[in-house]
């Protein structure tokens, strides 16, 4: 819209000049001083109003988003499922229980299946609902091969009618997009999928959120250096995904989620980073998908991005193979872990002046356990997994995001939410897993469950006071 009115306002700015020029060429006098003074004015008349039009379109925006209700209540969350899976007596066999029955503060007590959960520590399950019961945001993933039996659209309703909002993350084409752009096949799968979960959603009413491909890293869509027409073919597969869903409910509100990459290094004092440290931020990388959200700026109501690092993972330089993974541990400056609620500010400002949008972090992640490498054999071992490793890590980073909850507000965030309520010890088993044996790891609570067993355990293991800085005191 923006290069649109530019365009025009500096069309009229040539055609003016060009008529100035024709009555100069037209007469035989010498030329008026006053006309070419006043011909002066005319142009920086027009270069001030095309800069009044931009400022005016950007008002249109903040003001448009401002009236829709949900970005203007800040609030937190939490996802990981629909329904959580815990072990019975037989390892091998599930019990579940669903995030309505703990927000709603349900008796589990008298639930059918939190009876079957063995071990189970019920005092803690209760504290646990005292506290998730301030949610705002209760987030479902939806995967390439989601299921509608993994939902229930009553219990979804009933998040909605209670003042709460669902954030429905569309996970489609994931890690499978680290080979280049979908093909054709791969398009009109999606595009069927599209119609299929704009069905399902319709069956719901009220305000939903919806990002669209989160862990949008690939380098070929995001890389600014790379062949902007990919990126703008990648961003109109985005934009009939959008039209399709929203087609049936007109109260999604819809988002991109930007990954957090670049350099996070403390002692990283380059320029391109934009401050101090790149611990505080890297403004280059950040900057580099904007070609797929320049493309999108019309369809998306919001701008979001997620945070996830942990102190070790694949090693991005040289990953290794799907079954294969090479290691990498990280010192803390390396990841500037302590000030990473300060680099969240920065990043919610970069996006709100650039997009002039509401800004969400739909998932955070900090993986709470560290890998020490006694042997030097670059290969992670049991013995070298400190599972709580990192649990003052993420306390901190919490604390420090509730008592910087204005300050985010000021520039344009309207929450966030923990991408895992329990840590999963079986999460993306047989997958990518970029956070190798870090993946058991990603949620707020910790269970007693041991790293790959099927299901967690009814024995909850707290992580500091993580649970009560993101909800506050039960």
């Amino acid at each position: 819209m923006e290069k649109d009115v530019s365009n025009k306002v500096q069309i009229e700015a040539q055609e003016n000049m060009a008529d100035d020029v024709e009555d100069e060429t037209q007469s035989t006098e010498t030329p008026d001083v006053e006309s070419e003074a006043q011909t002066q004015d005319n142009t920086t008349d027009s270069v001030e109003s095309e800069a009044q039009t931009q400022e005016s379109i950007a008002d249109s925006i903040k003001n448009e988003t401002q009236s829709i209700e949900i970005f203007n209540e800040f609030g937190v969350g939490f996802g990981g499922s629909a329904s959580f899976s815990f072990s019975q007596s037989d390892k091998n066999q599930a019990a579940w229980i669903s995030g309505k029955k703990l927000i709603f503060e349900e008796d589990l007590t008298q639930d059918s299946q939190a009876k079957k959960i063995d071990p189970i520590d019920l005092p803690k399950f209760q504290k646990l609902q005292s506290c998730v019961k301030e949610s705002k945001y209760i987030v479902y993933w939806l995967t390439k091969n989601w299921k509608e039996s993994w939902f229930s659209i009553s219990d979804i309703q009933s998040v909605i009618d209670s003042g709460r909002t669902p954030v429905f993350v569309y996970w489609y084409f994931g890690d499978t997009m680290s080979s280049g752009m979908p093909n054709q096949s791969d398009k009109d799968s999606y595009s069927d999928d599209n119609i299929r979960l704009a069905k399902f959603l319709g069956q719901l009413h009220g305000d939903m959120l919806m990002i669209m491909e989160p862990e949008f890293n690939k380098s070929w869509m995001t890389d600014g250096d790379n062949d902007a027409n990919e990126q703008k073919e990648f961003a109109q597969i985005i934009k009939s995904g959008i039209s399709k869903i929203k087609e049936k409910n007109r109260r999604i509100y819809f988002s991109l989620a930007m990954m957090d990459t670049g350099s996070r290094g403390l002692d990283d004092t380059r320029e391109s980073c934009g401050y101090d440290n790149c611990a505080l931020g890297d403004k280059r990388a950040w900057a580099k998908p904007f070609v797929v959200y320049d493309e999108l700026s019309d369809d998306l109501d919001f701008i979001s991005f997620q945070e996830m690092v942990g102190q070790f993972s694949r090693d991005p330089q040289n990953p290794g193979t799907w079954n294969s993974p090479n290691p990498k541990g990280y010192e803390n400056y390396e990841l500037g872990i302590d000030i990473l609620d300060q680099r969240v500010f920065n990043f919610t400002k970069f996006l709100h002046d650039r997009y002039k949008k509401p800004i969400f972090l739909p998932y955070i992640a900090i993986a709470t356990a560290t890998w020490d490498d006694k042997n030097s054999n670059d290969k992670i071992e049991d013995s070298e997994i400190d599972k709580d490793g990192w649990n003052q890590k993420a306390e901190n980073f919490y604390k420090n995001m509730k008592n910087s909850q204005d300050k985010l507000k000021n520039v344009g965030l309207f929450g966030y939410a923990a991408m895992g309520l329990f840590d999963n010890p079986s999460h993306d088993k047989g997958g990518y897993q970029f956070f190798m044996n870090n993946e058991y790891h990603l949620g707020i609570v910790a269970t007693e469950a041991s790293d790959e067993d099927k299901y967690a355990s009814g024995n909850l293991v707290w992580k500091g006071r993580v649970l009560e800085y993101l909800f506050g005191e039960p």
